[in-house]
C-alpha cells in the first residue's frame, strides 16, 4: 500500500487516491533542518520535504511523504 499524510485541516493518513485510512494514526512528523547564518546570527531552518511515522493497525510505517 502507498500511504501519504495530509496535513490540513489536521494530520491524517490517506491512501494514494486521497481516501482516509481506517485504524491509522500519525505518530511523528519530521523535517530535515540545518542552521544558516543571518544578520541576527545562526537560525535553524527547514531544508527539505518532511516525512512522517504512522501507525496503520498494529504496523509502524516510517518515511511516509507529506502532501
Amino acid at each position: 500500500m502507498i500511504y501519504r499524510v495530509q496535513l490540513v485541516p489536521q494530520p491524517i493518513v490517506i491512501y494514494a487516491d486521497g481516501l482516509p485510512v481506517d485504524n491509522s494514526h500519525v505518530v511523528e512528523i519530521t523535517f530535515p533542518g540545518d542552521a544558516i547564518e543571518t544578520a541576527l546570527g545562526r537560525v535553524n531552518t527547514i531544508v527539505g520535504p518532511g516525512i512522517a511515522k504512522v501507525l496503520v493497525g498494529d504496523t509502524t510505517i516510517r518515511g511516509v511523504p507529506l502532501c
